[in-house]
């Protein structure tokens, strides 16, 4: 393989690595954006957890408190 093949062989795979490289930047990117996504739903999916916790124990205690056979 003489000095031209081997310029541009490197080449080619510089190029290729260039396109991966920017690739993988925008998937990272987006994975990013879904992550972020996904931590915002959890909270607020943990928000409306303990709200509905704390409301069905304020129905409890209630419950508790009414007389028997009402």
């Amino acid at each position: 393989m003489n000095l031209k093949n081997q310029l541009t062989s490197i080449e080619e795979r510089v190029e290729r690595l260039l396109g991966l490289v920017e690739k993988l930047g925008e998937e990272n990117s987006d994975l990013k954006k879904r992550e972020k996504a996904l931590a915002s739903e959890c909270s607020d999916l943990r928000r409306r957890n303990t709200k509905a916790s704390s409301q069905i124990e304020e129905m409890i205690q209630r419950l508790k408190q009414q007389p028997p056979g009402a």
